[in-house]
């Protein structure tokens, strides 16, 4: 007898909730490179600048997600103060809700102390405040998911540190992207001038050097995560199934895997090698593989979320067919003799 499988679309059917997921993780990852960069190398007014102005763009990333959050509730404005009156401390919701009300001033602070050259040792007490915070971001979008249970791949084992490796792979790659777009962005005079001259650019294909170490470790564990829940009886293999063999199949396989993991590991490989063949360092004839794959990581994170979410919605099995379902009419319904009255018949057919 095969089972049935229940899926509801509640959180899959709109845009709101994975495109949440994804901003806060991307963001997450950002501030988590902001703080290594100023920690590592913030002496160099290149590093400290990469750090600074990577910061700059969690505030519209969180603003845009956020809303996209709220408006997704029945009422919007009970989102905005839940953090605060909500009784269950020890919900995910809530910790969320303090992770951010933290976390977004600390990373325009970041930024701040770039743009007023604010001295070196607050700027390091502000990247060992911001480093936790990037982790418990990314953390928490999946630690968001694992408190429902019954969801073999919303798994508080695994999807919390996906999420962490997919966060950080993206954060780099808006990192990396940034550092060429940041040149043309309405910054005062002295502020562009700063910019122009620390060569800002030059930092891209480092980050995306990192970018390629991010992804083998995001393949690794997603492969360690879908092998082990498809060894669950029943929902584990149903969900490990769908994104594998099932209406889910296309979005995991050739969104997820091929274009945004695959293909930018492909290219990440492709990059020095190109670089030995023309001999050079600069141009498009070595450049094109960095810029072709950063917005690819972006989509590949982006539909995870949206996969995560869509193959999520499969919940435990039933051990009945529908037209085994129904209980069986019994004398004195409602009483406890006769709920075991059918249960038992039930259990005979």
């Amino acid at each position: 007898m095969e089972p049935i499988v229940l899926i509801t679309n509640n959180w899959g059917a709109t845009f709101n909730i994975p495109w949440y997921l994804f901003l806060g993780g991307m963001s997450g990852g950002i501030l988590i490179v902001a703080a290594m960069t100023e920690l590592i190398a913030g002496h160099k007014p290149r590093y400290h600048a990469l750090s600074g102005l990577s910061a700059l763009m969690v505030l519209p990333f969180m603003v845009i997600g956020t809303l996209a959050l709220t408006f997704h509730l029945a009422r919007p404005m009970r989102g905005v103060f839940f953090p605060i009156f909500m009784t269950n401390t020890g919900s995910w919701m809530a910790i969320g809700g303090w992770i951010i009300g933290v976390f977004v001033p600390v990373s325009v602070a970041v930024t701040a102390a770039w743009y007023f050259e604010i001295k070196r040792a607050w700027r390091l007490l502000l990247a060992v405040i911001s480093l936790p915070l990037g982790v418990l971001m990314c953390l928490y979008t999946g630690y968001l998911l694992s408190g429902a249970m019954f969801i073999p791949l919303w798994s508080k084992e695994f999807l919390p540190l996906l999420f962490l490796f997919s966060g950080l792979s993206t954060g780099l790659a808006v990192c990396a992207i940034n550092a060429y777009v940041v040149n043309w962005l309405p910054f005062p005079p002295k502020a562009q001038e700063r910019i122009r001259s620390v060569h800002l650019e030059e930092t891209a294909p480092i980050l995306g050097g990192f970018v390629f170490l991010l992804l083998l470790m995001e393949i690794a564990w997603m492969n360690n995560f879908l092998t082990t829940i498809s060894q669950e009886a029943g929902r584990g293999q149903y969900a490990v199934a769908a994104l594998r063999e099932g209406q889910l199949r296309p979005w995991f396989i050739w969104g997820v895997e091929v274009v945004g993991i695959f293909v930018p590991i492909l290219l990440s490989i492709l990059e020095p090698i190109l670089r030995k063949i023309f001999k050079t360092d600069k141009g498009w004839v070595v450049g094109w593989p960095l810029f072709a794959k950063l917005p690819l990581v972006l989509l590949g994170g982006l539909l995870l979320r949206h996969v995560i979410i869509w193959g999520g919605e499969i919940k435990q099995p039933l051990i009945y067919p529908p037209q085994m379902s129904e209980i069986p009419k019994v004398r004195s319904q409602g009483s406890p003799y006769a709920l075991s009255q059918a249960l038992r018949k039930i259990h005979r057919r």
